[in-house]
């Protein structure tokens, strides 16, 4: 029996994932069906596929009410999308005056969907849906914000499950859309070798320089980063690398992790790909995903250029050398047997930048990936190639896909009874309408959830409760909801829950807590840029011309005086002094704004003077005059 539960597990999760690839290619090439019949496929069978691939207990996956709980759900989604399609008109036309049966489908489905989301992103974004869910119907009985007449429960069910205000809402429109081919194009890039090209072209330009493996990892996580989206899954593919190498030349097992975790973690929001969040939050703000893309590449360069040179000046401090430039691969001879594969993510920046929609320029990219994959034998995807690249990119959706519908229960539990409006006025009254203080709050937030849920997951969350609060304080749209991303992002490398400083020790084998707090060190810049960008909307190139130049120059010399104070080294060790005036300049020159800049140079400067006549002194010969 058991063995019959593991083969139909497999066997769900492969049918499950071939219908949707083409049932997804179909619709998008042919005739889209109904958009509620779409999103209702779309979510039924990722959560199918994510109830199959991970058992209702995780420890007992061959238990068998284990199975039975597991194989009954898996029969009720079908059953929904049969319920739903079978008289679709129907169905529509009960919003607002749902039967009886519908409440008890809708029911049973939003426990199936909390469920499959425990299994996908743990028990932190489920308590709260339930908990945004739950106090609709016993408003009156709560105090505070949560206070306030209740909603039948009839009526929760409608605007969560049947109407396009809860679960079927903005999130999984989205992601149903395009995210879906976007993931695809990345699993189908990463198959054709894309990962190894990346990896190969960051070790011949950085490799032979000091501290060359740590430049690489920063270079080649940055580009693999860009087109995975995922941080853990970028420490895995890049850090069993880099990580080994980085050891190998003298870095610090703590270090190495460390370094790959922080650029990891960077990918999801370094242009052109990013992450799948970056997607709903350009359907959040109405604007093209290409100019959201274009809006957040300076931040994302600032972010790597501190990084970039904080293991300059570690290699610096422990006199490391570069690698061995005979095994180092040629850059020439990279880009002849590669350069095929940067093609398809130009081919996509075109379009997009072209105003084709974000689900044809994926798709047309991804036929151009496909068709030039045959140009080079070590590339060539074959069927099964192919058709595993494509599985891939469902699994990484199916995830993406229940976390949304989760997020979506949220959404329409907040809004149902206004909850969000009482979200903005709490803000700006605990921060008295300072609004640094309301960003302090809105990133604690962020940094507390995304250290046990996903970007996407963080993102819409803080967003519908919190992004509000901000743009009333007078923060751009932009500026807010970028400031939320930003902090989703380096929740992982947030202790004390650092997953991917703690993927990362895994693969190099120091102690999980020591490489996540030198990962929080070494990523200090990406807690510091977003309240830059908001003071300053110029670093996401909202302004003239010479005050985004003047911005983006200055915060580099801002970024770099803040690697030198995380760091404590600039041409030598430097003292508790020069450390407090690098932080200090460092801060100044991040922010835009003349004064502030001149300032921050002018400290900077004292600090240069200061460390290089020091070094100067240190290296003068005993007894000489």
């Amino acid at each position: 029996m058991i063995k019959f539960f593991r083969l139909a597990r497999k066997q769900i999760i492969l049918i499950c994932a071939l219908y949707l690839i083409m049932f997804h290619f179909t619709s998008a090439v042919w005739v889209r069906p109904n958009s509620v019949i779409f999103m209702h496929i779309h979510l039924a069978f990722m959560m199918i596929i994510m109830i199959a691939k991970r058992p209702f207990l995780k420890n007992k996956p061959d238990n068998l009410l284990v199975n039975i709980i597991d194989f009954l759900e898996i029969a009720f989604m079908f059953f929904v999308v049969y319920y739903v399609g079978h008289d679709l008109n129907t169905f529509q036309m009960r919003a607002g005056s749902m039967t009886q049966t519908d409440v008890v489908i809708g029911t049973i489905y939003i426990i199936i969907l909390m469920d499959a989301g425990r299994r996908t992103v743990g028990f932190i974004m489920v308590g709260l849906a339930f908990l945004f869910v739950a106090q609709n119907l016993v408003a009156d009985r709560l105090t505070g914000i949560f206070f306030g007449p209740p909603v039948r429960y009839t009526l929760m069910i409608d605007y969560l499950w049947v109407r396009a205000s809860g679960i079927f809402s903005e999130p999984i429109a989205t992601i149903s859309s395009f995210v879906i081919f976007f993931l695809i194009f990345a699993a189908l890039l990463n198959e054709s070798g894309a990962g190894t090209f990346f990896i190969d072209i960051a070790q011949a330009v950085a490799g032979k320089y000091r501290g060359g493996p740590a430049k690489v990892a920063v270079v080649a996580s940055a580009c693999f980063g860009s087109i995975s989206g995922s941080a853990i899954s970028n420490v895995v593919g890049t850090g069993s690398i880099t990580i080994p190498l980085m050891k190998k030349t003298g870095y610090p097992a703590v270090f190495a992790g460390a370094v790959e975790a922080v650029a990891s973690s960077g990918g999801a929001k370094m242009p052109p790909m990013m992450g799948a969040a970056t997607f709903i939050i350009a359907a959040a703000l109405g604007i093209r995903y290409i100019d959201l893309a274009l809006y957040a590449l300076v931040p994302a360069l600032l972010y790597y250029i501190a990084l970039f040179i904080q293991v300059d000046l570690r290699a610096a401090r422990l006199k490391l050398t570069g690698l061995d430039p005979a095994g180092l691969p040629k850059i020439k001879e990279t880009l002849a047997k590669g350069w095929h594969l940067m093609l398809p993510i130009v081919a996509i920046v075109v379009l997009l930048a072209r105003g084709r929609s974000p689900q044809y320029g994926a798709l047309m990219s991804t036929l151009v990936l496909i068709l030039l994959t045959f140009v080079k034998k070590w590339t060539r995807l074959s069927g099964a190639r192919l058709l595993k690249g494509m599985f891939d990119g469902v699994m990484d959706t199916s995830s993406v896909s229940v976390t949304a519908g989760v997020a979506g229960l949220i959404i329409g539990g907040v809004s149902i009874t206004g909850l969000g409006l009482l979200f903005t006025q709490q803000i700006f009254q605990f921060s008295h309408g300072q609004l640094w203080l309301a960003l302090i709050l809105v990133a604690v937030a962020a940094l507390i959830l995304g250290m046990g849920m996903t970007t996407v997951a963080v993102y819409i969350t803080v967003a519908t409760l919190m992004a509000p609060a901000l743009t009333r304080m007078g923060v751009p749209a932009l500026a807010a909801h970028m400031f939320v991303f930003y902090f989703g992002c380096v929740g992982t490398i947030t202790p004390p829950v650092a997953m991917s400083a703690y993927t990362a020790a895994g693969i190099s084998g120091a102690s999980p807590s020591a490489t996540g707090w030198t990962a929080f060190r070494l990523g200090l810049s990406g807690y510091i840029i977003p309240f830059m960008f908001v003071y300053g909307p110029a670093l996401l190139l909202q302004g003239s011309a010479n005050e985004i130049l003047l911005s983006f120059v200055t915060a580099c010399f801002g970024v770099c005086m803040l690697a030198c104070c995380a760091e404590g080294w600039l041409f030598r060790q430097a003292n508790i002094f020069e450390r407090v005036l690098m932080g200090a300049a460092a801060l100044l020159m991040i922010k835009p704004g003349i004064l502030t800049d001149l300032v921050g140079i002018g400290l900077a400067a004292i600090v240069l003077a200061s460390q290089f006549y020091g070094k100067r002194r240190d290296e003068k010969p005993q007894g000489s005059v």
